[in-house]
């Protein structure tokens, strides 16, 4: 690629418009061989990623430049009106975890009087009450007024983020909930907002952990988050994902491995803690995220554990 080409996409995270590279002069033809060579990949019309980027990268980060560079693309063609990343764009752009989202549809607000959705970009009324910051050099709605806005369409997308935000003390729950007055008059999907407030957990270390708490709450079981098990004599024994009724202890793996000596270390270590907790009285019922799609399966194993308990 062209070394000024070059620079101005590492220097705009990895993303570039059409519009850019030809104000560099750079020709079409140019920027169709370095797509057909893979230095670019074309993620919409006059958008592009760098390609190694893009092939590095998990599904939450192509997502994430994939608004950056249709930003990018859009500052190119739009006469200098503003638009902002919305919805699930401004949380990717926040850097929030993506659960139940759209990943085809960009979302952007701007200075229009109704929605448009054309080949994966939606374009809506930029609210008035709603609170622009910049992130990684774009207009972005601010992180509680994206966790908000998604939260409208999707009560899983909206905990989700909002337990990240929290855990990572990125926004507090009274930014939640002042984002929610300023913005609910304005937005469908109110009772929605309203669950995810309700439901929200800054305990949650990921987004396994605010999923299954969503689903045992679901079930109608008694579940208390990143609880501390002492022994007997109050030594500390571990801390727990969720304690469901007081006598089950619920974990959840997601991504866990047990390669290589750390891992088997990790494994050990694991196997007499779950062999201290049963000694204390408790169940032991683990989660994958395989689990988290059958809750009628999930319901089953936790009531056979309280059985086992009672028993």
């Amino acid at each position: 690629m062209d070394s000024q080409a070059t620079a101005l996409v590492e220097a705009q995270g990895g993303v570039v418009g059409a519009g850019q590279l030809a104000r560099l002069g750079i020709p079409a033809y140019d920027v169709q061989s370095w797509v057909a060579r893979g230095y670019l990949r074309r993620v919409r019309r006059g958008a592009f990623v760098a390609g190694r980027r893009w092939d590095d990268a998990d599904g939450d980060e192509q997502y994430r430049m994939t608004v950056m560079a249709v930003m990018r693309s859009r500052l190119d063609g739009t006469a200098g009106a503003v638009e902002a990343a919305s919805h699930q764009a401004a949380l990717a752009l926040h850097r929030l975890p993506l659960w139940h989202v759209d990943r085809r549809l960009v979302v952007l607000s701007g200075d229009v009087q109704q929605s448009t959705t054309v080949a994966g970009l939606r374009v809506m009324p930029l609210r008035s009450m709603a609170s622009v910051v910049e992130v990684d050099g774009l207009p972005t709605l601010a992180l509680a007024d994206a966790v908000v806005t998604t939260g409208s369409g999707s009560v899983e997308a909206g905990v989700v983020a909002a337990d990240a935000a929290l855990h990572g003390q990125a926004a507090t729950t009274d930014d939640l909930h002042a984002a929610a007055d300023r913005l609910l008059p304005g937005l469908r999907g109110r009772a929605r907002v309203r669950r995810v407030l309700a439901a929200m957990d800054p305990l949650a270390e990921s987004p396994g952990e605010s999923r299954t708490r969503l689903v045992l709450s679901a079930l109608g079981l008694p579940v208390e988050s990143q609880v501390v098990v002492r022994d007997e004599q109050g030594g500390f024994v571990g801390r727990v994902d969720f304690l469901v009724a007081g006598r089950v202890v619920v974990e959840f793996d997601g991504a866990v491995k047990y390669g290589g000596a750390d891992g088997r270390d990790g494994l050990v270590a694991e196997k007499r803690r779950e062999d201290r907790l049963r000694s204390l009285g408790y169940e032991v019922v683990r989660l994958t995220w395989a689990d988290l799609a059958h809750p009628a399966r999930m319901l089953a194993q936790i009531r056979a554990a309280l059985l086992r308990r009672a028993a």
